[in-house]
């Protein structure tokens, strides 16, 4: 069983991953632009590493995101996971569904153009 500091590790390690994608760069252009090695990189965003502090603030430096912002995106991230907190969960509504090879005209959107030319019947 890991540490609650390993845990903790690799939950800012995920969250340094998501905000390099939410900049559009990758761990490789990271690592270029950050000036360390793409491997080592991947290792901390990974959790096998430990993450230095310098990292943590060049790559936050890089993707325009404040250290403490991450840290605390982090921290949000670690709670959910050892919580065992389960995503919400919404039921599809299915109103006026149809069985399969019933020949029912379909209209995908309410629209005032006239809908003579329905092909759903080519899709069964």
């Amino acid at each position: 069983m890991k540490s609650s500091a390993e845990l903790y590790n690799a939950a800012v390690g995920r969250q340094l991953r998501a905000e390099i994608a939410a900049a559009g760069s990758s761990i490789a252009a990271m690592a270029r632009d950050a000036g360390i090695a793409r491997s080592a990189l991947d290792n901390y965003v990974t959790g096998k590493r430990a993450i230095p502090v310098p990292v943590v603030y060049t790559v936050c430096a890089i993707v325009n995101v404040p250290p403490h912002l991450v840290l605390a995106r982090a921290e949000e991230r670690l709670s959910a996971d050892t919580a065992g907190a389960a995503g919400t969960l919404t039921a599809l509504r299915r109103p006026n569904v149809t069985a399969l090879g019933d020949d029912v005209r379909e209209v995908a959107f309410e629209s005032r153009l006239p809908h003579d030319g329905d092909t759903d019947d080519l899709y069964q």
